[in-house]
């Protein structure tokens, strides 16, 4: 494994033992559950992730820190909207575009080819062209070249949303709590994607 997938897994790790219980509160406090709550909960969860990538390793941060972050996604993705259309049905709507657009992704899963599935999963870890270029020992053009595929298979315009897609579909499972799966903790790249999706990709 390398050392950048073996830093992300272990943060991914670390915010699912520390703070998924707090996340998923927080989020089911707000909406009372309904459809496309495991998406937004798989999504603030990224959103966490990102966040203390971004802080870098070596440190911890206090729960409260973590707190605000999912107290503004959670804004950002529900009250925002919720306050300013005061539309309970328009924020449903929303969610099941949501989910339409990650279904939509899983039905794609299979026309990706094992090279652009590779990078896709590594999307979902937030990493950088550079860095996918230097974790499968590739020039970052090639990467560049598959991104861009990726984008026209699964119908997703942005980096962003395309990172968040892989991410909930390759490496949350909300559903049970328990975020990555046993799968995670495989010494090579193969473990580092839900075994239902490995084998719809290579068939």
């Amino acid at each position: 494994m390398s050392d950048v997938l073996a830093k992300h897994n272990a943060l991914m790790e670390r915010i699912i033992r520390d703070y998924g219980a707090l996340i998923t509160s927080t989020v089911n406090k707000i909406l009372g559950g309904g459809p496309g709550i495991d998406d937004i909960i798989a999504e603030v969860h990224f959103a966490v992730f990102t966040t203390l990538r971004r802080l870098g390793e070596g440190w911890a941060p206090p729960r409260a820190f973590v707190s605000t972050i999912v107290q503004n996604k959670v804004n950002d993705l529900v009250w925002q909207h919720y306050w300013d259309s005061d539309d309970l049905a328009a924020l449903k709507k929303q969610q099941a575009e949501q989910i339409c657009r990650k279904e939509g992704v899983m039905a794609q899963i299979h026309t990706l080819t094992q090279s652009e599935f590779k990078i896709f999963r590594l999307l979902g870890f937030g990493l950088s062209n550079q860095e996918i270029a230097e974790t499968l020992f590739i020039s970052p053009l090639t990467v560049r070249t598959h991104v861009k595929r990726i984008h026209a298979k699964c119908d997703i315009v942005g980096r962003a949303k395309l990172a968040l897609a892989a991410y909930q579909t390759c490496h949350h499972e909300a559903p049970e709590g328990r975020g990555l799966d046993a799968g995670a903790a495989s010494t090579d790249l193969d473990g580092f994607v839900r075994t239902d999706l490995a084998a719809q990709q290579a068939s």
